[in-house]
């Protein structure tokens, strides 16, 4: 008789329905641009929280508000207007932005770090990683359209794939929010 190996993601992730998660395959294919289209609309109704992550550290400032700081991760609370990712996810709307700064194995750490940070709106999460450990209410995946998925790993998670074409994608973000069955899936704060 042999045992049965195979785990669910079920069993080995946890569920954050409240997530809209965006990732892509690779550098450049729209990612962030993508993210802010969806607070921008979200936000108009929704509260919504934005996380960017990224495996590599950057320079922050003395003033910048860092809610953990270890060995492994950093984690700032996003309040500067500027161009950085993260400052264009407030700019589109998002009422609070995370930008977590970790590598891959440190990443689940620190989002149960960020996770006493987090509320019960919608979190838009633009990261390569958080699928590893995560299933959302929505995976979205962003390729360009001249380019076959390199990141063959990320169809195992069945993400919402959406092709970039210049500046165009081939499904709206209404089409998208139709898509999620929003009032089934993501729990939310109305602004009003």
């Amino acid at each position: 008789m042999t045992a049965n190996l195979s785990i669910s993601l079920s069993q080995t992730h946890q569920t954050v329905s409240n997530m809209l998660l965006v990732a892509g395959d690779g550098r450049n294919v729209g990612k962030t641009y993508f993210a802010c289209q969806l607070i921008r609309y979200l936000s108009k109704k929704y509260q919504v929280t934005g996380i960017k992550t990224s495996p590599h550290l950057h320079a922050f400032q003395p003033d910048d508000l860092i809610i953990h700081q270890d060995e492994n991760c950093i984690i700032i609370q996003e309040k500067k207007i500027n161009t950085k990712d993260s400052s264009l996810m407030l700019q589109a709307g998002a009422t609070k932005v995370f930008f977590i700064m970790a590598k891959q194995k440190n990443l689940e750490k620190a989002f149960k770090i960020l996770k006493k940070e987090l509320d019960d709106s919608i979190i838009i999460a633009e990261s390569g990683g958080l699928n590893e450990f995560i299933i959302p209410g929505k995976f979205i995946f962003i390729k360009d359209h001249y380019e076959t998925i390199k990141k063959q790993q990320y169809l195992k998670y069945k993400p919402l794939i959406i092709t970039r074409q210049g500046d165009q994608y081939d499904l709206t973000i209404e089409e998208i929010i139709q898509d999620l069955s929003i009032s089934d899936q993501l729990v939310y704060h109305n602004k009003n």
